[in-house]
């Protein structure tokens, strides 16, 4: 049986004082009072959500791939209208590790490890483990905590940033960083309290309801989780401490409840798929003699295309589009008809899936990079890209704006949208840089200014 390295349990430990050091040194946590009260969470939690993202953005390794990311926001979002939360800004993303694990962090940051994707069956079973972290959230567990700290919040923050880096490489050097010193009496900050887990089942189990998913989706990943953990360190089970008797009650409260809900899905399929492709050290190992299912198809061609195959890879997703309408086959054959070279036919395709999906957030930045790759009416870009907009705010969305403006030449504004896109990307100096950059630019309305300006005003305070 293979030894942890006392190197990486080292390394953790160093990381926890370089963590705590990054987000105490300048910055000066003020009283977090009751956390009870409605107001509680508007800009101090805020903060710690600030100072939470930027560090692990940082630090870890994200999967920053724009379908999934449409995928697992989309799915959190379905879960959340179903939530005490619902109108809450959640932030929801995925790190690349093979440790199973999902957590919840400051200012509802909801966080996915690829590994536990990829061990859940079904999209009940995911969506299982995200309706509990959302509950954790709606039911403030976290700010409790953070507000039974007082100004040593930081420190809690950073233990929990430091055994999520830590544990998506290594357990049980996780669990070592905890062991020392400055980390041992934070442990209730990376693990939630009895109490609060049995509260998120209810609550999770609820809102899956309320969505048409199964909830049994959540007893079947406890259930399988529990099997797994002997002899072995799962990340999950440390940070949400799981018994027997847990999971009897989460599921008397299910056999309570109607059946009928959706187990499934054909978007978690496809999902799940392109993260093996993505997260693989030897895609070609996915390879299959004779693919049968759709996501199977879909995801030969993407090892396809990554081998350079093109050829082949267009005739399957050619194939596969005649007989299935997910959206994802065509935006694959867009990208295949690029590789190809074949610019003009992706640009027809990538403007049919507009027309078909409108509204579609991949189907229009799909559309918008090719249009601005290919030096296209950058107007018709901008004009599309606000509109999105309107109803995704994404980090994404602004960095092709700032493209289609410096490409039509309005310099102003194009730095205006990469502050927009630094700023939700948790870098806040970036961001600030970028807005006072613009406002030095000649191209600047009397509008634009007042607008950036007060951007700038609602960043400052901070001391970020």
């Amino acid at each position: 049986m293979r030894t942890r390295s006392p190197i990486l349990k080292a390394c953790g430990a160093m990381l926890l004082v370089l963590v705590i050091g990054s987000l105490s040194a300048n910055t000066e946590l003020p009283d977090l009072g009751d956390p009870s009260l409605k107001d509680f969470s508007s800009r101090t939690e805020e903060r710690y959500g600030e100072l939470f993202y930027r560090t692990l953005r940082a630090n870890a390794s994200f999967v920053d791939d724009l379908l999934i990311e449409h995928y697992i926001s989309s799915l959190g979002q379905k879960l959340l209208t179903h939530s005490d939360a619902a109108g809450d800004d959640f932030k929801f993303f995925v790190i690349r590790s093979n440790a199973i694990n999902a957590f919840a962090g400051p200012d509802a940051h909801i966080g996915v490890n690829s590994g536990l994707i990829l061990r859940a069956r079904n999209e009940s079973e995911l969506a299982g483990v995200m309706a509990h972290e959302i509950a954790h959230v709606s039911q403030r567990h976290l700010a409790r905590m953070f507000s039974r700290q007082g100004n040593s919040a930081a420190i809690g923050i950073g233990a929990i940033i430091a055994a999520i880096l830590v544990g998506s490489q290594s357990p049980d050097a996780a669990q070592a960083i905890l062991a020392t010193g400055v980390a041992g009496s934070y442990q209730g900050a990376i693990n939630f309290t009895r109490d609060n887990e049995y509260e998120a089942d209810r609550i999770g189990i609820g809102i899956m309801s309320d969505a048409g998913i199964d909830p049994r989706g959540m007893v079947g990943f406890f259930r399988t989780l529990l099997e797994e953990s002997r002899g072995l360190q799962i990340e999950y089970l440390r940070t949400h401490p799981l018994n027997v008797n847990r999971v009897s009650e989460a599921q008397y409260r299910i056999d309570e409840m109607d059946g009928g809900k959706r187990a499934d899905s054909e978007d978690f399929r496809f999902a799940k798929a392109r993260i093996q492709m993505l997260t693989t050290d030897d895609p070609e190992d996915l390879l299959l003699e004779a693919p049968a299912a759709p996501h199977e198809i879909y995801r030969q061609a993407l090892v396809l295309l990554y081998t350079a195959e093109t050829d082949r890879a267009v005739e399957l997703l050619d194939d596969l589009q005649a007989d299935n309408t997910h959206p994802w086959v065509k935006l694959a054959l867009v990208g295949a008809y690029r590789q190809q070279g074949d610019d003009a036919t992706a640009l027809e395709l990538a403007t049919s899936m507009m027309k078909l999906y409108p509204g579609y957030l991949p189907a229009t930045l799909t559309w918008a990079d090719l249009s601005l790759q290919m030096g296209k009416d950058a107007d018709a870009v901008i004009t599309k890209l606000k509109h999105q907009l309107q109803t995704q705010d994404r980090a994404i969305v602004h960095k092709l704006l700032a493209q289609a403006y410096y490409q039509n030449e309005q310099i102003a504004a194009a730095l205006e949208a990469t502050g927009n896109q630094y700023l939700l990307q948790g870098y806040a100096e970036l961001a600030l840089q970028q807005f006072e950059n613009a406002l030095k630019q000649k191209d600047i309305s009397e509008s634009d200014i007042r607008r950036i300006e007060a951007r700038i005003k609602l960043i400052k305070p901070t001391g970020l």
